[in-house]
């Protein structure tokens, strides 16, 4: 028994007749749409709720869009598609005029196979592209770890070779007081001046010469000195 007290076994399936959708027609027109299991009583139908809104949906519609997609819907189905899926209601709301069966059965029929073959070969170059990235860093990570054995050897042959003299403290101590009293006798006077004795002035030794010259002009002095008296 249904809803409206008709036995379900009652409801009339198979193609929709003339008659039918004439009477379906009528009834949208008069009490609109969304009211689909009230058709049976009032309109008089043998077709169930979800039959007649598919037949009024699908076919009989006044804004329905008649003829082959175009390229232009096309494009809108496959970006609308790659977005939200198998969602054929959302996906035909944009596109005035075209039912989500229409596009259901057009997708299934024209791009479903592709698709899929598609998404296998992309399947399988996404492992093979992984395959050869994870070798890649496994060699990577071998070479590392070889150039790190060979610093290492480097290494341990640097620590075993020892140089046949090692200067000890002794010898530099000796070899920097050498090399300070050369650097003293090359200075002279300058080498005073660096260290601290800027004040120091060298006076000359005087010579027998010198002292007789001395002794000549005190003389002369005196000479010129008694004359004037």
């Amino acid at each position: 028994m249904g809803r409206w007290g008709i036995i379900e076994e009652e409801w009339r399936k198979g193609p929709w007749t003339v008659e039918e959708d004439k009477l379906l027609i009528e009834y949208v027109n008069l009490h609109g749409e969304g009211r689909w299991n009230s058709v049976a009583r009032l309109a008089g139908l043998k077709r169930n709720g979800k039959s007649c809104r598919l037949r009024w949906v699908n076919y009989l519609r006044p804004d329905l869009k008649r003829g082959q997609i175009t390229p232009y819907e096309e494009r809108i189905i496959l970006e609308l598609h790659a977005i939200w899926g198998n969602r054929w209601s959302t996906i035909a709301r944009s596109l005035p005029g075209r039912t989500d069966n229409e596009i259901k059965n057009y997708w299934r029929t024209n791009f479903k196979k592709k698709f899929k073959k598609s998404s296998t070969e992309n399947s399988e170059k996404t492992k093979v592209h992984f395959l050869k990235r994870k070798q890649f860093q496994q060699q990577q990570l071998l070479n590392s770890q070889i150039d790190m054995k060979k610093i290492m050897s480097l290494f341990e042959e640097n620590e075993n070779k020892v140089p046949s003299h090692v200067p000890k403290q002794e010898d530099m101590t000796i070899l920097y007081q050498n090399n300070t009293f050369h650097e003293q006798e090359q200075g002279g006077f300058f080498y005073s001046m660096i260290n601290g004795y800027a004040n120091y002035v060298p006076v000359p030794e005087a010579s027998s010469n010198d002292e007789d010259i001395m002794w000549d002009i005190g003389l002369w002095n005196l000479d010129d000195f008694n004359v004037n008296l």
